[in-house]
């Protein structure tokens, strides 16, 4: 089976068929296919040749240039330039700077609570103090 593989929903736009003409025609073996196993069940991976074939479909030269040119294209965008990554390090420093000041931010908090939790647990141990005094020696 030379050749590329299409979904089943592809295939159907390419030939005009429906997607259930399209499973009858690979169920009776009409068409060369795979299948693919997914989580929910199995998905076909039609030849585009052996759909073009049987339904006798024609397919202008135009479109195999074109589908080479965006193939191409593809490629070429897959890769970043050094534009890109100059811009992407940029944004990366600005993001650096910008968690330093909120890290500092929260430092400061951080300190501020510490501070105030600390005076609010001496003066519950001064309220917590046990008081040895009996209730009549008031005078002393």
């Amino acid at each position: 089976m030379a050749g590329a593989l299409i979904t089943i929903q592809e295939a159907a736009a390419l030939s005009g068929k429906s997607i259930q003409t399209l499973r009858r025609a690979i169920k009776v073996n009409k068409v060369a296919h795979k299948r693919k196993k997914t989580p929910q069940g199995f998905n076909y991976m039609i030849n585009r040749e052996s759909i073009i074939e049987l339904y006798k479909l024609r397919v202008p030269r135009q479109d195999r240039k074109q589908r080479n040119i965006k193939d191409s294209k593809a490629l070429t965008q897959e890769f970043a330039t050094l534009d890109d990554l100059k811009k992407v390090q940029r944004e990366i420093g600005n993001l650096l700077s910008e968690h330093e000041q909120a890290k500092q931010s929260f430092m400061r908090f951080m300190k501020t609570f510490q501070d105030r939790f600390v005076v609010m647990e001496n003066q519950l141990k001064l309220l917590e103090e046990p008081n040895n005094k009996k209730w009549y020696h008031f005078w002393k």
